[in-house]
């Protein structure tokens, strides 16, 4: 079967602009949208060739600005089209194509000199498969893949313990998503409605983490790598619950953990919110800062809590230190392992339930 007979749908990128201005559009922004989110999201989008992304545009102007930027055009005779060619690099180990679809414009706009004129789109595909470029997207996979895979585990992590239901993560060659070096650290930012949320993580290196944190917050510092302006509300990084907000968490927090409000309790180490439940059991949840925090549950009679998640720095050996939680802590053989938790209770709901029925507090 050759190259073209095989029908595909070219992949459409204006509605992922939709949400910039003109000015701030350029073929680099939009080449560079595109590699964000090559990994992993496009595995099963269908490809006639498999390290090739065929996309396209019916904005003119987002074409022009994409020929300019292009490695490569090449003019395909047989149908008077013209397809904008990437090359493969750091960010991205796919080629991408680009073409005008459904206009009536000059498909070789005069911004672009030097236009590679082909007999037809066979002769294209055969230009753009080569070993070469295999080889590039197969080294590319398997180093993103190892790159990435701790912050997939801490996104993983959170998805599975946190009231985050959507996680995006932004990176750039061995991983730092300024420079490309190897990350670190990572900035993140949460937003969410009630117990639901969607997390943005930035991985970096120790030299841009500061950088990052000289932002307001994750999502004007990854608009700054853009060159996007930033119209979003000011947004004020929160260290701590106000005490004004205790009341509502907590009530908001007994509720969604099935029991009652024991009346909270202000110490020399933050808040102390107890939570009652039918089965007799209760939670205790110290809230201090996003940073200071811990959740412990406690069965009937018993001093001793049976289950503690908390951010105390005491075990540095545990993936994502500080934040890690205990098995077991009123036991010898109690495990710590990480807790992938935020300090806040009610993005930390779907955790502290899982953890209050594995022990029983909610019955058989």
């Amino acid at each position: 079967m050759s190259y073209s007979s095989k029908m595909i749908k070219l992949l459409n990128i204006d509605s992922a602009l939709e949400c910039l201005s003109e000015d701030e559009i350029t073929g680099g922004v939009i080449d560079a949208m595109v590699c964000s989110h090559s990994f992993k999201s496009m595995d099963n989008i269908e490809k006639r060739i498999p390290f090739v992304l065929e996309l396209s545009t019916r904005n003119s102007s987002h074409w022009k600005k994409l020929v300019t930027r292009s490695s490569k055009c090449y003019w395909i005779k047989a149908k008077q089209e013209g397809v904008a060619v990437f090359d493969a690099n750091l960010d991205c180990g796919y080629i991408r194509t680009y073409r005008l679809s459904g206009s009536t414009v000059e498909q070789r706009p005069l911004s672009k000199s030097g236009w590679i004129e082909l007999k037809n789109e066979e002769a294209l595909y055969e230009i753009l498969d080569s070993p070469t470029s295999r080889h590039i997207f197969d080294s590319w996979y398997k180093d993103k893949q190892q790159v990435m895979d701790l912050p997939t585990e801490f996104v993983s992590g959170r998805l599975r313990n946190t009231g985050v239901e959507k996680a995006f993560i932004f990176a750039k060659g061995n991983g730092c998503v300024v420079c490309g070096q190897k990350a670190s650290c990572f900035a993140a930012t949460t937003i969410g409605k009630n117990v639901v949320a969607v997390m943005i993580q930035l991985p970096v290196c120790s030299e841009h983490l500061a950088e990052a944190k000289s932002h307001p917050s994750a999502f004007s510092f990854l608009a700054s790598l853009f060159n996007l302006s930033w119209d979003w509300p000011s947004v004020q990084k929160l260290e701590a619950i106000p005490d004004e907000l205790i009341p509502v968490i907590h009530s908001l927090a007994a509720e969604e953990l099935g029991g009652e409000v024991i009346p909270a309790v202000k110490r020399e180490n933050g808040w102390q919110l107890r939570v009652s439940l039918p089965s007799g059991w209760h939670w205790l949840l110290r809230i201090n800062s996003l940073s200071d925090y811990a959740y412990m549950l406690f069965e009937p009679g018993k001093k001793k809590h049976c289950y503690r998640a908390d951010s105390a720095p005491h075990h540095p050996e545990v993936p994502f230190f500080p934040m890690h939680e205990h098995s077991r802590p009123d036991k010898a053989k109690d495990e710590v392992s990480p807790s992938f938790l935020y300090g806040h209770p009610l993005l930390d709901i779907k955790r502290l339930k899982s953890a209050g029925h594995h022990y029983g507090a909610y019955g058989n």
